[in-house]
């Protein structure tokens, strides 16, 4: 479920509708012509998810290496994605 609000500017959006117990995960990724990657799923995320995003996004670049900015989340420094990382030194550069 995906939900959308809006506001006048400078005035606080308010959400009318009560959020349920559903679970929503989201991941995305911006490629340098605009074109948007998202995946979704109804649990947490963990380091093997995040090693499949980032393994499809490589596939779908293969001759280009990868920059991706991370937050400082627990899931990017799992043992799941240090391993893949290590596997392609050089090809996926973090900020």
């Amino acid at each position: 479920m995906l939900g959308l609000t809006w506001a006048p500017r400078g005035q606080t959006p308010i959400l009318l509708e009560q959020a349920g117990r559903d679970h929503l995960s989201l991941i995305a990724a911006i490629a340098p012509n605009g074109r948007i990657y998202v995946a979704g799923q109804d649990r947490a995320f963990n380091g093997e998810d995040i090693v499949w995003f980032v393994n499809k996004l490589c596939g779908r670049y293969r001759k280009r290496d990868l920059l991706l900015i991370w937050d400082g989340a627990s899931i990017h420094r799992s043992e799941a994605v240090k391993a893949f990382l290590r596997e392609r030194p050089g090809r996926v550069h973090l900020e």
